[in-house]
């Protein structure tokens, strides 16, 4: 029996736009007093009427352009009828026939994951469960009714809760590249709903299990393990009956954290069921070509272009990807290599980056670029451990990292008298150890040590051995 996961997600992204996405009211909603940032637009009250956020629908465009999508010129909003509490107007404006941006992907691991669409709609209240003299009840808060959100709808070829999790670091990634959203799981401005069924192969026949939409998931953790849920329990229901009911019959089911597993809410509705039909209070919205171009230039340099970029400098895989995961730490390594185009500067920058200064909070206005240049002029003069430890120190203090170093005593001897002066004083005291380099060449590692004992860790290390085994010869 072959069993292939069939996964598609839709995630929500939440735009961080001063204003809502079609009133005026503050946007900002997280730990904000409840039902302050409102008015009778986005509580739905009779007679309101939408206005849409420019700048919400650029950035939709925007996101849509870098994640490979085709921008529809003329595009329109639609309301989605359906009750809920936190939905005050009874419908939510959304878009379903014409939206924003169409038929993107992005690449994971090799594998295009093809994305039907990035639509612009209003987010929903916020239901808040709690108990009041012992009896559970539930407040609604409408801060949250209308924020500009982005829903981006993949196909369905995401093949195991590994590769999920991969698209969702890839959207948030980009995200947070463009500065359209903090794309912050756990403080809800990036949401995801995962929805899943499998192929089952069995004595030549091919069986496809209901679809579930799974609701709920607040973390990344949570969607990978939600899919590999379901993906077994779909697996042991056929196994059970070896037998399934119609791939029509789509259900959805709520994601409890608690227990680690889904549990059904009801039977899912399509799109026929929200009654959508075209917003009569907003016209259609037209971008020219010229538009799109203007939103095109505003893309910054991506990840996987600045990855590349960072391989070029023959960086290794591993530090190409830390270097350019988040935005603002791959800001500042662009930043300090402003100062040099030497191939090998972006490396000793990466080392230091990657290093000493990654257990540090790093404001990029007290960065320096030109005393990581100094240090790299100086590298042959300073021990490694001592350049770790000046970057940190020049850093914290403002101050001329080769100040620091002579104050310190720690620029090393270059002179190759004043070496091998040291070399021949640590030859003449230390005749056993001189016999053993002449047995076992490898042995001159402690002449090195009485070497840099002597000269007080001054002398360049590598000059100290060459020096010495000359002198030895």
């Amino acid at each position: 029996m072959k069993i292939t996961p069939i996964i598609g997600l839709e995630v929500h992204v939440e735009l961080k736009t001063k204003s809502k996405m079609f009133c005026s009211c503050d946007a900002q909603h997280f730990h904000i007093e409840p039902n302050t940032h409102t008015c009778p637009v986005c509580l739905g009250l009779p007679g309101a009427l939408p206005v849409p956020n420019k700048t919400a629908c650029e950035w939709c465009v925007k996101l849509g352009l870098a994640l490979n999508c085709t921008p529809n010129k003329i595009s329109f909003f639609e309301r989605k009828n359906y009750f809920y509490p936190d939905l005050p107007k009874g419908y939510q404006i959304t878009q379903l026939e014409k939206p924003f941006v169409v038929n993107g992907f992005l690449e994971i691991d090799g594998q295009k994951i093809r994305i039907n669409r990035a639509h612009m709609e209003e987010d929903t209240g916020k239901s808040v469960h709690t108990t009041e003299n012992g009896v559970d009840i539930t407040l609604i808060d409408y801060n949250r009714s209308s924020v500009p959100l982005v829903e981006i709808v993949s196909e369905p070829d995401i093949t195991s809760a590994e590769m999920a999790k991969k698209y969702l670091l890839k959207i948030q990634q980009i995200v947070r590249y463009l500065g359209i959203s903090d794309a912050d799981i756990e403080k809800g401005s990036m949401r995801c709903e995962p929805t899943i069924n499998l192929k089952i192969e069995d004595n030549e026949q091919t069986f496809y299990t209901p679809l579930v939409e799974v609701k709920n998931v607040a973390s990344l953790t949570g969607v990978q393990t939600a899919i590999d849920f379901e993906i077994n329990r779909q697996t042991e229901e056929f196994e059970k009956n070896h037998e399934v009911k119609s791939s029509l019959n789509k259900t959805t089911r709520g994601w409890d954290a608690d227990k680690n597993q889904t549990f059904l809410q009801r039977e899912k509705e399509g799109s026929s069921d929200y009654r959508y039909f075209p917003e009569p209070d907003i016209p259609h919205i037209v971008f020219t070509d010229e538009q799109i171009e203007e939103i095109r230039k505003t893309i910054p340099e991506l990840p996987d272009e600045k990855f590349a970029r960072y391989k070029s400098y023959d960086l290794s895989d591993y530090d190409a990807h830390l270097l350019s995961k988040e935005p603002f730490f791959a800001g500042i390594f662009d930043f300090i290599l402003r100062s040099s185009t030497d191939p090998s500067f972006a490396k000793f920058v990466a080392n230091l980056m990657l290093g000493s200064l990654k257990t540090i909070q790093i404001d990029i206005e007290k960065i320096i670029p030109d005393n990581f240049k100094k240090l790299f002029d100086n590298k042959n003069n300073l021990s490694s451990t001592a350049i770790k430890q000046l970057i940190v120190d020049s850093y914290q203090t403002g101050k001329d990292p080769l100040i620091i170093a002579k104050e310190q005593g720690l620029m090393q001897v270059s002179d190759t008298s004043a070496i091998e002066s040291f070399a021949k004083e640590v030859i003449d005291q230390n005749p056993k150890a001189v016999e053993d380099y002449k047995k076992n060449p490898a042995s001159i590692g402690f002449l090195i040590g009485q070497l840099m004992k002597a000269s007080h860790g001054s002398a360049n290390p590598q000059m100290a051995k060459e020096i010495l085994e000359k002198l030895l010869k």
